[in-house]
C-alpha cells in the first residue's frame, strides 16, 4: 500500500466522484492549481479491484501528486503565515485533503477555485 493512498482516499470519499479523468501535469507554481486540477488527481486515486498495472501506475501518480501538493502547500503558507500554519504532519495532511475533497466538490466553478485559497480559509 502506497503510503499516501489512505490520506488521498479520504479526500476521494468526500468528493464521491467516479470520474476517470487522468491527473494534470505538475504545475511549477502550484499556487495556481484549482479544483478541477484536485477533483481530477482525486479521482484517479484508488486503483480499483483487479485494476490493470497502468491503472495502478496512474493511482500512485495521482497519490504523488496530492501528497507533493500539499507539502508544497504548507510550505507556501508557512512563508506567508509563519509558524501559525503549524507543523507538516500526517494529520495537517489528511484534514487538508479532507477539507478540500469537501470544498472541490461544492464548487461552483470548480476550474476558477484556487486550492491555495481553500486552505488558507479558516
Amino acid at each position: 500500500m502506497h503510503r499516501l493512498k489512505a490520506l488521498a482516499a479520504i479526500g476521494f470519499l468526500f468528493m464521491g466522484q467516479a470520474a476517470m479523468a487522468q491527473a494534470p501535469a505538475v504545475a511549477d507554481d502550484a499556487s495556481t492549481l484549482s479544483c478541477a486540477d484536485f477533483n481530477a488527481a482525486a479521482s484517479q486515486v484508488l486503483p480499483g479491484a483487479n485494476a490493470s498495472e497502468a491503472r495502478r501506475r496512474r493511482a500512485i501518480e495521482a497519490q504523488d501528486y496530492l501528497g507533493n501538493g500539499m507539502v508544497w502547500l504548507h510550505g507556501y503558507l508557512t512563508g506567508r503565515n509563519g509558524p501559525a500554519i503549524g507543523k507538516l504532519t500526517r494529520e495537517w495532511i489528511s484534514t487538508q485533503v479532507a477539507r478540500l475533497g469537501k470544498e472541490c466538490a461544492a464548487a461552483a466553478d470548480p476550474a476558477a477555485t484556487r486550492i491555495v485559497d481553500l486552505v488558507q480559509k479558516p
